[in-house]
C-alpha cells in the first residue's frame, strides 16, 4: 500500500508518530512517504543543518521526506503561532498536488490546519485520509489560553466538524476522545481507538549497573520517579505536598526529572520547604531516560484535575508500562482505567497529596514479589495492547478500510442517489399512495414498517418499508413466526418488490444508497468476520450485487462475500449494471423468496456464536 504521512512535525522533531512509525510501516512492505515542515519544534528556531526554503527532499533511514516552507515560531504569541500553522498548511496544500499519489494519507493532528492539505488531497486528487486526533481542538486552545476569542473558537469547532466528516476514518488516542468526537456528530463506527506507543527505538529500559545507578543519585531508598515536562498542567505542587507528608519516612525518595516553565519554581520550593527527600534532575534526552525509569521503584503520572485530562492518556504512561515498573496514576478517567485494566499499579485522585502519599506507602509496604507482579503485568499489557507492533497492526487495518473509499466517485454517486431518488419518489407517489391505502385496508395501521438497521459505519438508522405481515400473536402474547403472519397480499408486495419503495426516502435522506449491500438485522453485526465488516464502509443499498446474484437463494457466506466484493470493486459502471439487472429481475419476479426463513437460517442461528469483533 502507498501511504503518505502528512504531519507538520517529523524527526528530528519530537513526535508520537514520526520516523519510528514510518519505518515500521515500511518494514511491513508499504511504500511510505512523508510531507512535513522544516524542523523548529519546540524551540521555534529552525534546527541546525536546515534552512527554510520553498521545498526540499531528503531521505531519513530509507524514508523519503518532502519538507515545505513554514514560518518558524512556537512562543506564547497566538499570532505568530497561527502564522506557523497557516504557513505550513498553505505550503503543504500546494505540495499535495505534486507528491506521488498515495492509496491513503495518514494525517497527524494537531494543529487543526493540517486538515487543509488533507482536504486538497481528497477532493483534487481523490485520496482518502485517516485523521489521527492527538489533541481536541478548540477545547485545548481555550484551556491553554492560546485563544480567547469566542468567534475564533467557534470557527475552529466548525472546521473540525468538517474535517471529521471529510475523513474516511478518525483515530483517537482514548475512549474519552472517541466519545468527545462522536458527540460532534461523527459516527462512532468511524472512530477507532488506537493508543500511542512509546519511543521504542530510543527508550532503553534495561536496568543499569549498580555504580551507574549511584552516579545518577539512586540508592537503597524506595524511589518514586516523575519524568517529563514540568509545567502547570502537571500540577507538581501536589507531589511536593505529598513529599512533605512523607518526611517521617526517610527511606522514601522522590526524583523529578525534566524541564519546563515550572522547573525554576519547583527548585525554589524544594529549597524553601527544605525537602531532603526530593531530588530535581535536569531534562534528559529520550535515549538516556530509560535507565532512570528502570531504576525506579514506582513511576508517577500526574495531571491537574481538569475535565479535559480525564479523556486523555499522558504519553509517559506507555513508557512507564514498557519500563516494567509499578505505576502511580494521578489522572482521572481513561488513564486510570488503563492502569486498572492492566493491573499495573495504584490510582489516586489528582490534586490530593494525602492520597498520593498513601499510595506510595501502600506500594512500599508490598513485598518485592507483589511489586514485581504489577511491573510484569504492565510490561505484558504494553506489549500486547500498546506497543509499536500492536498499534501498527491496527493502523494497517484502518488504512486498508480507509483506502477503499473513492471520494470523487462516492460524491458523484451520492448526487445521483439524491437526484434519482427524488425523481422516483415524485413519479411513484400515486403508486405509493394506492399501496398505502391497500396496506391499511388489508393489514391495518400503520401502513409503514419501521425497523432499526445498521448503516454506514454500522450506525443505526430507521429503515422504511410497507408492511407485509399482520401482528397476530399466540396465547402468551408473542408474535407468531413470519410464515404465520405473512398474508397473500403481503406476499404479493414482496414478490413485486413494492414493499421496498419507501426506502427511496432513506436514499434521499442519506441513510441508504440505490446500490450497496443490503442493510441486515442489527443482531447479525457481531457475527460478521473482519472481512465481512467491510460492508459498513459504504451506505447500504436498496439493491446490490448479492441481490442480483441469487438474493436469498445463496448461502450466507456467498452472500456476504459478494457484499465485500462489491465494496472493493464498486464503480459507476457496476452500479448501472446492478440497477439494470434489478429492474429486469423485478419484472420477471426472479430470485424473490417471500419467506426467506423457509429456505435459509438466520445468520445468528447458522453461525451460533459471534465470528467478528465485538
Amino acid at each position: 500500500m502507498r501511504i503518505l504521512i502528512l504531519s507538520q512535525w517529523f524527526d528530528p522533531e519530537p513526535t508520537f508518530k514520526g520516523l519510528l512509525f514510518a519505518k515500521e510501516l515500511q518494514r511491513r512492505g508499504h511504500d511510505v512517504r512523508v510531507l512535513t515542515g522544516f524542523p523548529n519544534y519546540p524551540g521555534g528556531k529552525v534546527y541546525d543543518g536546515y534552512r527554510v526554503r520553498p521545498a526540499t527532499r531528503e531521505t531519513i533511514e530509507g524514508i523519503d521526506v518532502l519538507r515545505v516552507a513554514l514560518y518558524p515560531s512556537h512562543d506564547d504569541s497566538g499570532l505568530r503561532r497561527g502564522l506557523n500553522y497557516l504557513s505550513f498548511a498553505a505550503s503543504a496544500s500546494v505540495a499535495a498536488l505534486f507528491v506521488k499519489k498515495p492509496d491513503v494519507a495518514y494525517v497527524y493532528h494537531p494543529p487543526a490546519t493540517i486538515g487543509l492539505p488533507a482536504v486538497v488531497l481528497k477532493w483534487l486528487r481523490g485520496v482518502p485520509f485517516v485523521y489521527d486526533v492527538q489533541d481536541l481542538w478548540p477545547e485545548t486552545l481555550a484551556a491553554t489560553g492560546m485563544v480567547h476569542h469566542g468567534v475564533v473558537l467557534r470557527a475552529v469547532a466548525r472546521w473540525m466538524r468538517h474535517i471529521y466528516r471529510a475523513s474516511s476514518r478518525v483515530v483517537a488516542l482514548s475512549e474519552g476522545f472517541k466519545d468527545a468526537i462522536a458527540a460532534r456528530g461523527v459516527p462512532g463506527g468511524k472512530v477507532e481507538v488506537i493508543h500511542n506507543w512509546s519511543d521504542e527505538a530510543q527508550l532503553d529500559v534495561r536496568r543499569p549497573e549498580v555504580q551507574r545507578s549511584r552516579n545518577l543519585g539512586f540508592d537503597d531508598r524506595f524511589t518514586v520517579v516523575f519524568a517529563g515536562t514540568l509545567g502547570p498542567a502537571q500540577g507538581l505542587t501536589t507531589l511536593l505536598d505529598a513529599a512533605e507528608q512523607l518526611r517521617g519516612h526517610p527511606d522514601v525518595h522522590v526524583v523529578i526529572v525534566g524541564g519546563g516553565i515550572e522547573a525554576a519554581r519547583l527548585e525554589e520550593e524544594i529549597v524553601r520547604r527544605q525537602l531532603p527527600n526530593v531530588s530535581l534532575l535536569p531534562r534528559r534526552p529520550m535515549r538516556e531516560i530509560g535507565e532512570i525509569l528502570a531504576l525506579a521503584d514506582a513511576l508517577l503520572v500526574h495531571l491537574k484535575d481538569d475535565p479535559l485530562f480525564a479523556i486523555t492518556i499522558p504519553s509517559k504512561t506507555q513508557a512507564y508500562l514498557r519500563a516494567g515498573r509499578p505505576v502511580l496514576m494521578g489522572v482521572r478517567g481513561d488513564a486510570a482505567q488503563l492502569v486498572r485494566e492492566a493491573d499495573a499499579g495504584i490510582t489516586f485522585t489528582p490534586g490530593r497529596p494525602d492520597e498520593l502519599a498513601d499510595a506510595v506507602l501502600t506500594l512500599k509496604a508490598m513485598s518485592p514479589a507483589e511489586r514485581n507482579r504489577l511491573a510484569a503485568n504492565g510490561a505484558a499489557y504494553y506489549q500486547e495492547r500498546l506497543s509499536l507492533d500492536a498499534g501498527t497492526s491496527r493502523f494497517e487495518r484502518v488504512f486498508e478500510a480507509a483506502a477503499l473509499a473513492k471520494p470523487r466517485t462516492d460524491a458523484a454517486k451520492r448526487a445521483l442517489d439524491v437526484a434519482l431518488g427524488s425523481v422516483a419518489l415524485v413519479v411513484a407517489a400515486p403508486v405509493l399512495a394506492v399501496v398505502a391505502v391497500l396496506v391499511r385496508r388489508n393489514l391495518g395501521r400503520p401502513a409503514l414498517f419501521r425497523q432499526t438497521r445498521p448503516g454506514r459505519y454500522a450506525e443505526p438508522f430507521t429503515i422504511l418499508k410497507f408492511r407485509t405481515m399482520t401482528d397476530t400473536r399466540d396465547g402468551q402474547g408473542n408474535l407468531l413466526p413470519d410464515r404465520g403472519r405473512l398474508t397473500t397480499f403481503g406476499a404479493l408486495l414482496r414478490r413485486t418488490s413494492l414493499d421496498e419503495f419507501p426506502e427511496l426516502w432513506n436514499v434521499v435522506r442519506g441513510n441508504m444508497s440505490l446500490v450497496g449491500p443490503r442493510p441486515l438485522l442489527e443482531r447479525y453485526t457481531d457475527y460478521y468476520t473482519e472481512e465481512e465488516r467491510l460492508r459498513f464502509e459504504v451506505r447500504p443499498g436498496i439493491t446490490g450485487w448479492a441481490q442480483v446474484n441469487g438474493r436469498n437463494t445463496v448461502s450466507w457466506d456467498s452472500r456476504l462475500g459478494m457484499d465485500t466484493w462489491y465494496v472493493r470493486n464498486r464503480s459507476f459502471t457496476l452500479d448501472v449494471r446492478i440497477l439494470a439487472r434489478t429492474v429486469w429481475d423485478a419484472l420477471r419476479g426472479s430470485g424473490v423468496v417471500v419467506d426467506p426463513e423457509s429456505v435459509m437460517q438466520n445468520l445468528d442461528d447458522e453461525r451460533s456464536r459471534p465470528r467478528g469483533r465485538r
